[in-house]
């Protein structure tokens, strides 16, 4: 229906127009997508443009990280390529999927040319995006890959290709850039070609594949979120609140985690991950000390000074944080080395419920 332009007098039709028409390249388009992200309908963090693979001759347009802490790589389309764009992307994010979280950093702190800079904390610059994207917590990174890729023109194969690839779990988002002139004005108008807008006929209709942590929660979080070996701790975890503590099943209908509720409160969360578990207890204010409860467990106190691979590299750890007067939230990462049927760890399961609070 295109774009229409409101004065005193009327609407009158803004002039649609290509890229090439105002000699505008589409590399254009990344000095605008890195000087405002939000071009593409989200916040995410640049940490690099024209990002160079190690041991490869390939170098991807854009790398991002969204506010869940997942890598997320950005393709723009440019005409004919020597491979297909999809297949670039699919490639690259195979790439990605084997960096560690000193390689973000180290690939951030050189894009925001702060690699020289001793007092630039990327931990910090991260917090401060997760922040304003109203996340509460620093997530860890590269849990998962995503893709975006964005053009003037992207609808053709690559729509299909797209949707194939979301009906299989990959998360791939294509964006076309139209271009309207007003005048010496340009503007542009991105749209999300895929995933598809949902349509009137579609309100109201039951659509459980679109939330399956909904629908089946436990397969959910046991299938797609754990990995076998975090799906064997949850499982191991699930029979000790069961035995130990005569705790009924979970609720499993959230997305990123699962919850333990007594007496219509949470008490525990378990944020499900592939590498680990991240336990959280509502606990009274003071309950525990995070120096004593690392030793007493046997694992890592978590340092809020420490640089961001520091942290991700800890082996299992516990962090304790003051929510309010009255409540503070302990916060243990499970880790693989985690022996979750120890004494010590039951005892302590013990005196978290004691201590929970009401």
């Amino acid at each position: 229906m295109g774009l229409w332009k409101i004065t005193g007098t009327g609407a009158s039709k803004v002039t649609e127009t290509h890229f090439h028409h105002e000699k505008l390249k589409e590399e254009k388009l990344e000095d605008w997508i890195v000087r405002n992200p939000s071009i593409l309908g989200e916040p995410l963090l640049m940490i690099g443009r024209q990002v160079l693979i190690p041991d490869t001759k390939d170098k991807l347009d854009l790398l991002a990280i969204d506010p869940q802490g997942t890598a997320v790589v950005i393709e723009i389309k440019r005409g004919q390529l020597k491979d297909p764009v999809d297949i670039q992307a699919l490639r690259y994010s195979s790439y990605i999927s084997k960096w560690k979280e000193d390689d973000f950093e180290r690939q951030a702190k050189n894009f925001l040319k702060k690699g020289a800079d001793a007092e630039f904390d990327f931990n910090d610059h991260l917090a401060a995006f997760c922040e304003d994207a109203g996340t509460d917590e620093v997530p860890h990174l590269n849990g998962d890959q995503r893709i975006i890729i964005v053009g003037s023109s992207v609808r053709d194969k690559l729509g299909s290709v797209a949707l194939w690839l979301r009906e299989h779990s990959v998360d791939i988002k294509l964006i076309e850039v139209q271009a309207y002139k007003d005048g010496d004005s340009i503007y542009i108008e991105p749209t999300i070609i895929v995933p598809p807008p949902v349509r009137f006929a579609d309100v109201g209709r039951p659509r459980p594949e679109s939330n399956p942590w909904i629908t089946d929660g436990k397969a959910w979080h046991l299938e797609k979120r754990c990995s076998p070996k975090t799906k064997e701790m949850l499982l191991q975890l699930a029979r000790i609140m069961q035995e130990r503590l005569q705790m009924d099943e979970p609720v499993w209908n959230q997305k990123f985690y699962i919850s333990y509720r007594v007496e219509n409160v949470n008490w525990l969360n378990i944020e499900t991950r592939r590498k680990s578990l991240i336990l959280g207890f509502s606990v009274k204010a003071k309950a525990f000390q995070a120096t004593q409860l690392a030793k007493t467990l046997g694992i890592e106190k978590y340092d809020a000074e420490e640089t961001l691979s520091e942290k991700f590299s800890l082996p299992s750890h516990v962090q304790v944080k003051n929510r309010s007067d009255s409540k503070d939230k302990v916060k243990i990462h499970v880790k693989e080395d985690f022996k979750l049927g120890s004494k010590v760890f039951l005892e302590f399961l013990k005196a978290a419920y004691k201590a929970r609070t009401k």
